[in-house]
């Protein structure tokens, strides 16, 4: 049997033996390892420093870029969409800039801004309650307003898709001026729905030929894809042309850029609308659609065109050789 002097002895030498580590260590190795350890801090301060250098001139260029971009603005679409009308559809939760931004650009560009139509949390909602009160509030209003019956699709999003189609047939109208319906019709639809709670809108909007349904914002993923592109579609039936904006914040896999860029028939779409250069390319993309120029998708992301392509010239300068010229 083991008595207690044994256990005492193996407890002081466990002891003794840890004691000799840390004097070994903090002395006979301590030198080297110190060594070691103060190169690898130096090492990384250099590199932090170098991409802070690095992150500053990235920063300082940006800034530059939109500056310039923001300086030139009125050569770049000035008079661009002169005459046309264009109302602001904005989701829940969007970036301010870009509702903001996206609106002075459009001025700047000769457009109107017809109003402001901001979607609720709500609406989003895709519970069998809600899509039954949509599809209700939907076929109502469009009763009262001399509309035909919205189309109801098999979609989770059905109801709101059948809103979309009666709040695009208050809002726009490619004929420029022609619309079926009247302008006490259309403010009917407008109050039905925010009265539901399902939209706010600002002022009494006139009918607009063109739309820019403005994103969420906030980091990917975000909820609320199938909502609004099914809104993106019946906006872009009912105008010459519709865009989707949105923040560079919002970039990604799971984004309501993303599901729109994949959805059938996607509208264009501007990923980087919170800068100065983003909101010229809304502009751009829309007077591209007037043009009858097909959809396409702008702004930063992998896979997605850095601005509308500008018509090569050719006419080359004199004393000069075009580039463009026999170029196909």
């Amino acid at each position: 049997m083991i008595d207690f002097r044994y256990h005492l002895v193996s407890i002081i030498a466990v002891f003794l033996a840890l004691a000799v580590g840390l004097v070994v260590g903090s002395t006979a190795l301590s030198g080297k390892a110190e060594e070691t350890l103060t190169l690898l801090q130096r090492r990384a301060i250099a590199s932090n420093n170098s991409l802070t250098k690095h992150n500053q001139e990235l920063t300082n260029q940006v800034n530059a870029d939109q500056a310039f971009a923001g300086a030139s603005a009125q050569r770049l679409i000035g008079g661009l969409l002169a005459h046309d009308k264009v109302v602001l559809v904005v989701a829940p939760g969007a970036n301010g800039a870009v509702t903001k931004g996206v609106a002075t650009a459009l001025q700047q560009a000769g457009a109107t801004v017809t109003g402001e139509v901001d979607l609720q949390s709500s609406f989003l909602t895709t519970s069998a309650a809600t899509e039954t009160d949509l599809t209700t509030l939907a076929q109502s209003l469009a009763r009262n307003a001399g509309l035909a019956p919205p189309v109801l699709s098999q979609s989770l999003a059905s109801g709101q898709q059948a809103v979309a189609a009666v709040l695009a047939a208050s809002l726009l109208d490619p004929t420029a001026g022609n619309s079926t319906l009247s302008a006490n019709a259309s403010a009917d639809i407008l109050t039905g729905l925010e009265q539901q709670g399902f939209v706010s809108v600002s002022g009494t909007p006139a009918t607009a030929t063109q739309a820019v349904l403005v994103a969420p914002g906030g980091a990917a993923p975000q909820t609320g894809g199938s909502v609004l592109v099914a809104v993106a579609a019946q906006l872009s039936a009912a105008s010459s042309g519709t865009v989707m904006a949105g923040a560079v914040e919002s970039i990604g896999t799971g984004s309501i850029i993303n599901a729109e860029n994949n959805s059938p028939h996607p509208i264009s779409t501007v990923d980087n609308a919170d800068t100065e250069t983003g909101q010229i390319i809304v502009v751009q993309a829309l007077k591209n659609l007037l043009d009858g120029r097909p959809p396409s998708k702008y702004g930063v992301d992998p896979g997605t065109a850095p601005s509308p392509a500008p018509t090569p010239s050719l006419t080359p300068t004199t004393g000069t050789s075009s580039p463009a010229a026999g170029r196909h």
